[in-house]
């Protein structure tokens, strides 16, 4: 745990907790500004923080603490007396119950990082029920109590999560499933401390500095051509979307190959360029000398949207042997898997849970119960960058992973992926490395997607999304926190 090692290196104890404690009382009080407050505690420095939140709180309004276990982190004692001091209740039984049923706002300070289990065979257990039953907002401390540091596994009840102070950097938890549906808001306390080693967060200024510098004597050629290659009889739409992607993302070029029944069928802009190919008697992609011409034309591709499973292994081996940087998406995935070969080194991969469980072999539920284990795995087989979407989008390559906090459920719409896959290829077109592709392609979308919910709310389509890349690329232009996850 990054508190004990801090601990190890020489930082004391006391000092770390004091911190702690102070961000977490500041952070109650900015949310909820009057009102009583009541606090949970556990045993150990979770507890600890509660307790010193508490007595920070306990100055300008009624505080009280219900200690589900006795405290035993060190110098409780001490801690548990100058709260009292300061004025803060300590309640148990029936008293206890009534308080938090009218609480402005409940703290979760029970476990922490070393919890492992099931929460339900816990003292926490009716607590927890008793705030699922009655709704009662609650701000968590570090992590959800009952959520698995590592994995995210929690088995307890759905509580009306606020937000999720997080002390000094991510945990696994955090972002992988279910414990990411868990959280509520998710906010970044700085105490001195680091997340796991091997994850980083996509910042704001990681963002700019990837974001492609169009010159003042730019021309479409400089701005890259962008190709997608896709679509059938049964899903004409899907390469459009990738299409519009890479073009309200900055792609001087782009152009769109489906079968030629699908000609005709969607009219995303009249500034894309399609192309007619031939087709199976199904209505689906096959190799093709035109096909071939327009791919290698293209200074990145997209392989994959609309598809279709019934495509011939045959066009994806041609499309590999040009080792072109490419996206391979969707049934493009599907089609890989059936192969079993590891990827060209230019092509990146952009599966949601159900592709991934394709690609390895395994379900979607398979996937999102270790999420972090999966990217991994992907990226060895593939021997290529891997892209699992979804909440906390993870990117993974060569052993590290990079977390992405853009982005929200308004992007739970049928050809937000597609859109994804064309401002990656856009990406890739502009020069880019596949990871840095991906990691910015997944941040911009995510900005495009809060952008966009915030005015649309559900109602935000994929094709309502082509709007809001612009604006999203002024936001990272400018450096600007994202709302999904915020540093206090």
């Amino acid at each position: 745990m990054a508190d004990r090692r801090a601990v190890e290196a020489g930082v004391a104890y006391a000092g770390l907790l004091s911190v702690a404690g102070f961000q977490l009382g500041r952070f109650v009080r900015s949310l909820v500004p009057d009102g009583p407050i009541v606090i949970l505690t556990g045993p150990g420095s979770n507890g600890g923080d509660g307790w010193v939140a508490a007595r920070y709180l306990a100055q300008f309004r009624p505080v009280s603490v219900i200690p589900v276990a006795e405290p035993r982190f060190p110098e409780a004692e001490n801690w548990v007396r100058a709260a009292k001091v300061q004025g803060v209740r300590v309640l148990e039984g029936v008293a206890a119950q009534t308080e938090l049923s009218r609480a402005a706002l409940v703290v979760d300070s029970i476990y922490g990082t070393g919890f492992h289990g099931s929460v339900m065979e816990s003292p926490a257990a009716p607590w927890l029920h008793q705030l699922a039953g009655e709704a009662v907002a609650v701000v968590h401390t570090d992590l959800p109590s009952g959520v698995d540091t590592n994995t995210g596994q929690y088995e307890g009840p759905r509580l009306n999560s606020l937000a999720t102070l997080a002390m000094g950097g991510l945990k696994w938890g955090h972002v992988s499933y279910p414990g990411a549906d868990q959280t509520g808001s998710l906010v970044i306390a700085d105490i001195g401390l680091d997340g796991p080693a091997d994850a980083h967060w996509i910042d704001a200024h990681s963002a700019r500095s990837w974001m492609p510098q169009v010159g003042s004597l730019a021309h479409k050629y400089r701005r890259g051509r962008v190709v997608v290659v896709g679509g059938s009889r049964d899903m004409p739409g899907a390469p459009f979307l990738a299409a519009m992607g890479a073009l309200k993302s900055g792609a001087g070029i782009v152009e769109v190959v489906v079968p030629e029944s699908a000609l005709g069928r969607v009219t995303a802009s009249a500034a894309l360029i399609v192309h007619g190919v031939p087709e199976s008697a199904a209505g689906d992609l096959v190799w093709s000398a035109r096909l071939a011409k327009h791919a290698a034309s293209a200074d990145a591709l997209v392989v994959g949207p609309g598809l279709g499973r019934r495509s011939d292994p045959r066009l994806l081996l041609e499309l590999m042997a040009l080792n072109r940087p490419t996206v391979l998406d969707a049934d493009g995935i599907r089609l890989a898997a059936s192969l079993n070969c590891a990827l060209p080194s230019r092509w990146v991969m952009t599966p949601h849970a159900g592709e991934m469980g394709a690609w390895l072999n395994q379900d979607a539920a398979a996937v999102n119960q270790n999420r972090r284990g999966a990217v991994l795995a992907a990226v060895k087989k593939a021997a290529a960058p891997v892209l699992l979407k979804g909440r906390f989008s993870l990117i993974g390559s060569e052993g590290h992973i990079w977390v992405n906090p853009t982005g929200d459920s308004a992007l739970a719409t049928a050809g937000s992926g597609d859109v994804l896959s064309g401002i990656i290829a856009r990406l890739l077109a502009g020069g880019l490395d596949g990871p840095s592709a991906l990691a910015l392609g997944a941040y911009w979308h995510g900005w495009a997607g809060e952008l966009g919910g915030q005015a649309l709310g559900m109602a935000l389509t994929s094709v309502d999304l082509w709007d809001w890349i612009g604006a999203a690329a002024k936001r990272i232009d400018q450096a600007e926190e994202p709302h999904a996850v915020r540093r206090w």
